[in-house]
């Protein structure tokens, strides 16, 4: 850290950003010189910082273990001396209870709007309750993020003096915490639309509240126009009083919302704001917008608001796990070099304790942002845009925008979903901004310049429902009866190619049939909390009796990634070596198999916590994997007693029933060896990719000739991710499943009302189809002698006058059919 004159840090400052000259304190070289780096109560020098895994994360004041247990206590504490008393009155939704709980009696449908931290989420549900609705059915209430989901509920729970589970309970994916007693049921959105699968008319309920509609989430979508249908249906004979649905949103089209619903009656709550100064700090421009310079940069800035603002806990916006434990590390290592006799402006910050939230954190490490830091110790919480509206976090006067947001956007460039860091939205930086006046006035410090906002920063963030694949939806339209998926009612009506895109994946897993409708295997993939492609592999592995291959795997798919990967360079080789080792156990060629091996090993493992340890494995995510693949076997048992589902017979190694299994449901992912290291999908895009550097595979003489991958990473290239390699006649029969498909009986849509472009791109791959056929009995030697035939030389000119390198990949797997 760089120092002036007087000592103090200035570390942090970047081009066009500085900040006031603060105000020299005339007590700050008056305090005790106890510890040149630490309050006077650090223990003495032979004290050892704990690691990451065994710390709650990066606090950097040396007490790390008795702060957390100090703010435990105290937490606990102010539990007890909560109880009973009407903090909550001081909340603005309280002055509108009455017209709340009289608008939702007498609306079907009512949308609440007001600002985050008004208290919507945590008070109607309530009023709700003690106004006895709860009496002919249970209160639910749902929210895009499990994280918010658990928290939420938690503290309702704690603020109705009931234990968690028992009148107010929570359900997010694989973690059910409700009783028969429950009144009060927060959930994800999705759980709820699974829900619908098993009950249509929703009859456990007595009212749904959508919460945070706002982000606009996919299921929360499907979920408005699923309950607009059904309240154009007759009341069920088994609900006793008709269903209300409540919408609530910080930020929302309400006219546009309000008109989808027949112009329901809309009840706004003015929030508590106070003023917020906002700073554009000027250390990314347009140019950055595709840089990760955005986390260093963040970092800089968080120092240089704790060595020179006033007192007060911080928020840092970042975009996903690695990054927010990238974040803390950095912070952590620099503040280990502060002098708070010099160093820091407010002599009563006297300590950092840096904390991390993301989705997949355990619950008892997310609770603790809400905890209140001993006196002299500054808090600092490092968080995905779950804090931005979903939680609201006391104390909060400095807020670091970082100006990016991890998004999924389907790719039609590889046909996929990816993951991708994008800039948010201006909407998104103005709620981010909020969070730092939710108690005080504040500040919130853009780490981007008014030319990134201007120039790279859109108005409102794109619906989930206009740019992610929509296959897991569809297939359950379908299977609650809603054939024609096109006409559906959608608030935002996505991209008709992006449904027919779904209808044909669907077609190809044997989902639905060549008319669309859903197939004996659509109803049992619905069944399982898994992408179709995942799920595939797993009943045919149970179909073969090898369920106990896949359904680890599939596990260790749905959690948090598994490998750490410290920021020390000697522990990185370190975990490395470990990682490869575990690896080579499984066979040195198969990223599926190395998560089965590690499942096995620290399953049967007499301390799972320590072997985790020392191979460099996060623990919280194997204990959530074992929890996921026990509920998966007991979906997976279910369905086997059914008489119809499908039995085979296979005899072959367990590495090879494995791979077979897996290019069951993958075969759409599959990729063939192009020039150098790179590789080409057969999905019909013809995309180049690499592989993942953090694959098995990347580093093996000779490459293998055919692969299948779970997934696309896009950077600077486009990367394919947990991969195994593969024989070509375990998919030869399965690859023309790709092109032959009538994309109007798969939408029933009527030929004239499809576009001039989807009629020619689907009549190209007709025209491709029949081509094959024609050829497939007497040229079939000839093509896997990399043919000469004159007629398929002709079709393929003709394809490659359309988009080049696409044809070259799909007629060179012609080549090979026979």
């Amino acid at each position: 850290m760089r120092m002036d004159g007087r000592g103090r840090g200035l570390g942090g400052r970047g081009r066009g950003y500085k900040f006031p000259e603060p105000v020299p304190s005339p007590r700050r070289l008056q305090r005790p010189h106890v510890n040149t780096k630490r309050h006077q109560r650090a223990p003495g020098s032979n004290f050892q910082l704990p690691s990451r895994e065994e710390r709650p994360a990066g606090v950097t004041w040396q007490e790390t273990t008795q702060i957390v247990a100090h703010m435990e206590r105290k937490g606990s504490c102010q539990k007890e001396k909560d109880k009973g008393n009407s903090d909550f009155r001081a909340l603005p939704i309280h002055r509108y209870r009455k017209k709340l709980v009289e608008a939702v009696r007498d609306n079907s449908f009512l949308i609440v709007t007001g600002e985050t931290g008004s208290g919507k989420t945590t008070q109607l549900p309530k009023y709700l309750f003690e106004e006895g609705f709860a009496k002919h059915g249970v209160i639910g209430v749902t929210q895009p993020r499990r994280v918010a989901t658990m928290s939420v509920a938690q503290r309702v729970a704690e603020e109705m003096n009931s234990s968690l589970g028992s009148i107010v309970g929570y359900q997010v994916r694989f973690d059910d915490c409700t009783s028969e007693g429950t009144a009060i049921k927060y959930m994800t959105d999705g759980c709820l639309l699974r829900q619908v699968l098993a009950d249509l008319h929703l009859t456990k309920y007595s009212v749904i509240i959508l919460d945070e509609a706002h982000e606009r989430s996919l299921s929360t979508d499907i979920l408005f126009g699923l309950l607009k249908k059904l309240f154009q249906q007759k009341k069920p004979p088994k609900r006793r009083k008709a269903l209300k649905v409540v919408v609530m949103s910080a930020t929302l089209e309400v006219d546009k919302l309000s008109e989808f619903f027949g112009g329901c009656a809309v009840v706004d709550i003015p929030g508590r704001n106070y003023p917020v100064k906002e700073i554009f700090c000027s250390l990314l421009g347009p140019k950055d917008a595709e840089s990760s310079a955005y986390v260093t940069e963040a970092v800089k800035v968080t120092l240089d608001i704790h060595l020179n603002e006033s007192a007060g806990d911080i928020l840092v916006f970042l975009t996903g796990q690695s990054e927010i434990e990238r974040t803390c590390d950095l912070l952590f290592q620099k503040a280990e070099s502060i002098d708070y006799r010099y160093d820091v402006q407010d002599c009563s910050v006297e300590g950092l304790l840096i904390l991390p939230l993301y989705g997949s954190m355990p619950t008892d490490q997310q609770r603790r942002i809400f905890l209140p830091p001993p006196p002299g110790i500054r808090k600092c919480v490092v968080s995905t845009n779950v804090a931005a509206t979903s939680l609201t976090v006391d104390g909060i006067r400095y807020v670091v925008d970082s100006g990016f947001v991890k998004q999924l956007n389907h790719n039609p460039r590889v046909g996929l979903d990816i993951l991708e860091v994008v800039p948010i939205s201006k909407s998104e930086a103005m709620q981010r901004a909020g969070r730092a006046g939710r108690t005080s006035s504040g500040k919130c410090y853009r780490v981007y310049s008014k030319e990134f906002w201007d120039q790279c920063m859109p108005d409102h963030m794109i619906p989930e429902i206009k740019r992610t694949s929509l296959t897991s939806v569809i297939l359950t339209l379908k299977c609650l009866a809603v054939h024609d998926v096109i006409r559906f009612p959608y608030l935002d009506h996505p991209e008709e190619r992006h449904i027919l895109e779904a209808l044909k994946q669907l077609y190809q897993c044997d989902a639905i049939d060549r008319r669309g409708h859903v197939t004996r295997l659509g109803e049992f993939l619905v069944q399982f909390p898994l992408p179709p492609n995942l799920t595939c592999a797993v009943i045919k592995a149970a179909s073969l009796d090898c369920e106990d291959l896949l359904l680890p795997i599939a596990a260790m798919l749905s959690v948090e990634n598994v490998f750490i990967r410290p920021g020390d360079l000697q522990k990185q080789k370190e975990a490395e070596l470990r990682h490869q080792e575990l690896s080579l156990e499984a066979g040195g060629c198969n990223d599926f198999a190395t998560l089965l091996n590690i499942f096995e090993q620290c399953k049967s493992s007499k301390s799972p916590a320590a072997w985790c340890q020392k191979h460099w494995v996060h623990f919280r995510a194997l204990k959530s994997a074992f929890s996921v693949e026990a509920q998966l076997q007991e979906i997976t048992s279910k369905l086997k007693q059914l008489s119809d589902f499908p039995r085979e017979r296979f005899d072959g190694s367990k590495n090879e029933i494995l791979r077979r299994c897996l290019c069951t449901g993958y075969f759409t992912n599959v990729a063939r060896r192009s020039a150098g290291r790179t590789f080409c999908t057969m999905d019909g895009h013809g995309s180049i990719v690499h592989l993942h550097p953090s694959s098995a595979l990347h580093d093996q003489e000779p490459q293998p000739e055919w692969i299948i991958f779970h997934d696309v990473l896009v950077t600077s290239k486009m990367y394919v991710r947990m991969v195994c390699p593969i024989r070509y006649e375990w998919v030869k029969d399965l690859l023309p499943k790709l092109h032959e498909i009538d994309v109007y009986e798969l939408s029933s849509v009527a030929r004239e009302e499809v576009t001039e472009e989807e009629i020619t791109k689907w009549k190209n791959k007709e025209d491709l189809k029949r081509q094959y056929e024609k050829l497939k009995d007497d040229s079939a030697k000839k093509m896997e002698k990399r043919n000469d035939d004159k007629s398929i030389q002709d079709a393929r000119v003709r394809y490659l006058q359309r988009k080049q390198q696409r044809a070259q990949c799909i007629n060179a797997t012609l080549k090979e059919m026979g």
